[in-house]
């Protein structure tokens, strides 16, 4: 019953949709819901797009400083030039003409 699916896809869900200000962790959150129900959604629509706008400039710079940095690049190229070395089915020559292992007669 309480798996992390379950907390994941129900409990947390529900929680954030349906907060109780009655019992609150954020005392200012709760007291602006009772008093101020358009001013409180105002603010948390404001909070998650200010968070959501945040992590994906900090997801941006990880990514260009991950991938997309000269060092990068030059690793990348390295890469490359190591697969030239490996071999290929035309490396392997026609001259073995002995199977591999005996068959079973079956």
């Amino acid at each position: 019953m309480f798996d992390m699916i379950n907390i994941f896809e129900v409990f947390l869900p529900q929680l954030l949709r349906y907060p109780n200000p009655t019992d609150p962790l954020n005392g200012e959150a709760a007291a602006l819901l009772i008093r101020e129900p358009k001013s409180y959604d105002a603010k948390v629509k404001g909070v998650c797009a200010w968070t959501l706008e945040t992590d994906m400039i900090l997801m941006k710079a990880e990514y260009v400083q991950k991938y997309a940095s000269k060092d990068a690049a030059d690793e990348a190229g390295a890469e490359s030039e190591d697969d030239d070395e490996l071999s290929s089915v035309a490396s392997f020559g026609d001259d073995d003409d002995e199977p591999a292992g005996q068959m079973d007669d079956v």
